[in-house]
């Protein structure tokens, strides 16, 4: 296993109370990658396929509105992308777009699933960080 990989791991706070057991097995669900800076990461009303957890670089999250593009969200190092269609099995509500590179571990479907069953700390942060976003877009629906 990469120790580059797992070292980021431990520096994520969204895994930053799990085990040294729960990261280990965190590890081998996640594949790190680096992603080039303008790379489409996930489309608005696509079927989701990923979880991704930015190690490094920022990335812009937006929708579609009448208006035009509208931004929600530029997120960062420690943050998370992809959760909400994960949990929902509903398509993507949001387009997100790397605005620099990236570094970013990435999980399948299936993966994720292992990864929240298997780190409840995890499971906890991303459902409250879903429940937060989801309301959020509702007030910017």
């Amino acid at each position: 296993m990469d120790t580059k990989h797992i070292a980021g791991i431990t520096d994520l706070e969204l895994f930053a109370n799990c085990s040294k057991a729960e990261l280990r097995q965190i590890g081998s669900l996640t594949t790190y990658l680096h992603v080039p800076r303008n790379t489409v990461l996930m489309r608005e009303g696509s079927t989701a396929k990923e979880f991704l957890v930015i190690g490094s670089g920022t990335a812009r999250v937006s929708r579609e509105t009448e208006a035009g593009v509208a931004t929600l969200a530029d997120v960062g190092s420690g943050e998370f992308l992809g959760e909400m269609a994960l949990l929902s099995g509903m398509r993507r509500t949001a387009t997100a777009t790397a605005t620099s590179d990236l570094e970013v571990l990435v999980s399948s479907v299936g993966e994720f699933r292992s990864i929240m069953r298997i780190a409840p700390s995890v499971a906890d942060k991303v459902v409250r960080t879903s429940m937060v976003r989801a309301a959020s877009m509702d007030v910017a629906a």
